[in-house]
């Protein structure tokens, strides 16, 4: 299933396992090293999908649809520790619908995705927990009227950024697909005031960019400002957007597109996304300047279908991908490559 491989991308970065001997700085090499091997201890087992997983000191969060982790009843969130057989915490609380998204500060757990209430509190689609006490965030409570997909805290700290196929973020229809909000309060950040016409499924950023992957008519690959201006012109492919990184001067996109479109794309005759014009053959993975939005000649290339679904950078600067891809460049890779 698709999904395991995100668990098996998370649980691998969140646990620190991925670790790369390589300057931040650097280009990422387009031929893999197999990410594989791996006999760790660390099982908590969850009895249903897991879409999201978030690190901090010690303890690793997860999302999803599960209702039991470790054996433990646990209601679509738990926390579990980092080291160790992966042992289920205390930490304990309950989403009436599916989490999608999990993202840390130095001070709070952020959590989104299709629920309407937590611990029976109303919180339409996203939620905080303080990481101090554990307790539910009463105060933080912003809303979005559609799923959440992707949360991202800013590097100041000040800010979040809620990415998703919501068309309202804090009742403001200007806040469509991508929005923030405050890192404290919860309320919608005027400050960044990007206009996103297509539903965003992952985003990261930098001191001074925010990126989006997302999808709409084949897929797409936004950059704005941290004020929402826009960077460059949207990036089109035949497939959608379904992951993200940024490391030094490059953004990568992940996701199950095969070209990457310069003319735009259209609905052939079987209503398949295709492109306008003349494609650029990148299948499931590829990457632009940061900067210009020009594509640059990495192309590793991965089979499969669905493609790529989880991507991040190490702390080493590596990028590390999962999909449901057998092959990176031709060679057999198994659903996790580390670039690098």
């Amino acid at each position: 299933m698709p999904r395991r491989v995100v668990v098996v991308a998370a649980v691998l970065l969140a646990a620190g396992v991925l670790l790369a001997g390589r300057g931040a700085g650097a280009s990422v090499p387009s031929a893999p090293r197999r990410a594989a091997g791996f006999d760790l201890p660390w099982n908590p087992g969850a009895d249903g999908t897991v879409y999201a997983m978030a690190a901090s000191g010690g303890t690793v969060y997860v999302g999803g649809d599960f209702t039991r982790v470790g054996g433990a009843a646990r209601g679509r969130l738990a926390a579990v520790a980092a080291g160790g057989t992966g042992a289920v915490l205390a930490w304990d609380h309950r989403a009436d619908g599916r989490v999608r998204a999990l993202a840390a500060s130095a001070s709070r757990l952020y959590a989104g995705g299709q629920f309407g209430a937590v611990d029976g509190a109303a919180r339409a689609r996203l939620a905080a927990f303080s990481l101090a006490s554990g307790a539910l965030d009463g105060a933080w409570r912003p809303a979005a009227d559609g799923p959440v997909h992707g949360l991202r805290v800013g590097l100041s700290g000040t800010r979040v950024y809620v990415a998703g196929l919501f068309t309202r973020l804090g009742g403001d229809p200007d806040r469509a697909h991508l929005g923030a909000v405050g890192a404290a309060s919860g309320a919608v950040d005027g400050g960044f005031a990007a206009r996103v016409g297509f539903p965003v499924h992952a985003v990261t950023t930098t001191a001074t960019s925010v990126y989006g992957a997302g999808d709409g008519l084949g897929g797409q690959l936004g950059a704005w400002t941290t004020a929402g201006a826009a960077k460059f012109p949207t990036l089109e492919t035949d497939g959608g957007g379904q992951a993200i990184a940024v490391i030094g001067g490059e953004v990568y996109l992940g996701g199950h597109f095969g070209n990457l479109c310069p003319g735009g794309t259209h609905l052939d005759g079987a209503g398949r996304s295709v492109c306008t014009g003349a494609g650029s053959a990148r299948r499931k993975l590829l990457s632009v300047d940061a900067a210009s939005g020009r594509p640059t000649p990495w192309n590793p290339s991965a089979n499969s279908a669905l493609g790529v679904f989880a991507m991040a950078p190490t702390a080493g600067g590596s990028l590390a991908a999962g999909g449901d891809f057998t092959q990176v460049g031709g060679a057999t890779v198994r659903r996790l490559a580390l670039f690098g």
